[in-house]
């Protein structure tokens, strides 16, 4: 029984016993009404049973509502105000927090740039040196890209969607899912050029000092601001209405159709972007229902393909500690828009997004479409994802 139950089955029982008759005054009691004493007596417990049950039973159906959505599926409680009801619909929130995170935070990236290179240049000061001006080191810009998602995201859903970000939780399990996308982004990207030296199109030239590894800093911060963006707001908030499935075509396409203004690339390469990266970092996060394996996986292989390999990263030319050459057939190499074009790429790629989204199918952690609005009865926002899968292992089940 949940708190609200018990509170309700307590009072249920304090009105019956403050509506009970009062006891007789004392004396001699009648012999013709003994009888009828302990009938009222037994009348009290039957009295209450009924709102107890009755607040017993509600508190079985919450949760089992609750156990039959996947983590962090929201479901917004009844509005308190005007504000409340038009945020209650999943459009109105996908492009508030879209515009916030994403418009607003390249605004607010591009004024504190400056003001932050000149904060650590009077740290440098400090112990007699310069802070190196643009075009890099890029670590300033490398902290912004990384703390100014966070700084927008966060208060969002405090007030907006009335709710701990729990798709930011996790701890040390947060940590591990971390490192996890990490080791599975530089993979996946190293099998693939493992492929491409085996047929003869990836060629290693020499090798440059590990500092070159600033070039390709801030590629691996922006993937913070795009999965918080892609996934964690236009996969997420869509999937309430859409379902899972049509959800992650919205934010794969979408996520496309924003490459296309990159170096290079065209509709071919907005859509290879749409079916390699989309399915593959959508699956990241439907698999845990938290963002970190999907930005780890993001930032290392951005880190590794530019940095490491030394190829082209999305359009953009990145040097890297190793210097490579890339020759052959376009639909092999990905041509100047990079490895990313590469049906070589789409095959790895859609191998690891079927796999991941087979274990998200196992854990039930897809939904469907639900294109009528509903209405949590006794939590602000419903779907916390610590608590429904506490709820699962306490039930017996996982």
């Amino acid at each position: 029984m949940t708190a609200q139950a018990g509170e309700a089955a307590g009072g249920s029982d304090a009105a019956v016993q403050a509506t009970a008759p009062a006891p007789a005054a004392e004396g001699p009691a009648p012999t013709s009404g003994a009888a009828p004493a302990p009938a009222t007596e037994r009348s009290a417990p039957t009295s209450g049973a009924a709102p107890a049950l009755a607040a017993k039973n509600a508190a079985a159906a919450v949760a089992a509502d609750r156990e039959s959505r996947p983590p962090h599926v929201l479901v917004p409680r009844p509005p308190r105000n005007a504000v409340d009801t038009v945020l209650a619909f999943p459009f109105v929130r996908l492009v508030l927090a879209y515009v916030l995170v994403l418009w607003v935070g390249r605004a607010v990236v591009r004024r504190l740039t400056g003001p932050l290179y000149e904060v650590f240049d009077w740290v440098a000061s400090l112990f007699g040196g310069a802070y190196p001006q643009l075009p890099y080191p890029r670590l300033p810009e490398t902290v912004l890209l990384v703390v100014v998602p966070f700084a927008l995201y966060v208060p969002y859903v405090l007030l907006a969607e009335r709710r701990r970000p729990s798709e930011l939780a996790g701890g040390r399990q947060a940590a591990g899912e971390l490192a996890a996308g990490a080791a599975l982004g530089f993979g996946l990207f190293a099998l693939i050029v493992a492929i491409l030296a085996a047929a003869g199109t990836y060629e290693v030239l020499g090798a440059q000092s590990w500092t070159v590894l600033q070039w390709s800093a801030a590629a691996a911060a922006v993937s913070v601001r795009e999965e918080i963006v892609f996934r964690g707001i236009v996969l997420r908030i869509s999937e309430e209405r859409l379902g899972t499935w049509l959800a992650l075509l919205l934010s794969s396409l979408w996520f496309g159709l924003v490459h296309m203004d990159n170096p290079n690339a065209g509709v071919w390469e907005g859509l290879a972007i749409a079916v390699f990266a989309g399915p593959l970092l959508g699956a990241c996060y439907l698999v845990t229902r938290r963002l970190w394996l999907a930005i780890g996986a993001h930032a290392l292989w951005n880190l590794a393909e530019g940095g490491v390999f030394g190829t082209t990263v999305s359009g953009y030319e990145v040097p890297g500690i190793l210097v490579s050459r890339l020759s052959g057939p376009e639909w092999l190499t990905g041509g100047a828009f990079g490895p990313e074009t590469s049906w070589v790429t789409l095959g790895v790629t859609l191998t690891g997004s079927a796999v991941l989204l087979a274990i998200a199918a196992r854990r039930g952690y897809l939904r469907p479409p639900r294109l009528r609005r509903c209405l949590a009865t006794d939590e602000p926002w419903a779907g916390n994802g610590e608590r429904a899968q506490s709820d699962r292992t306490v039930g017996g089940r996982t």
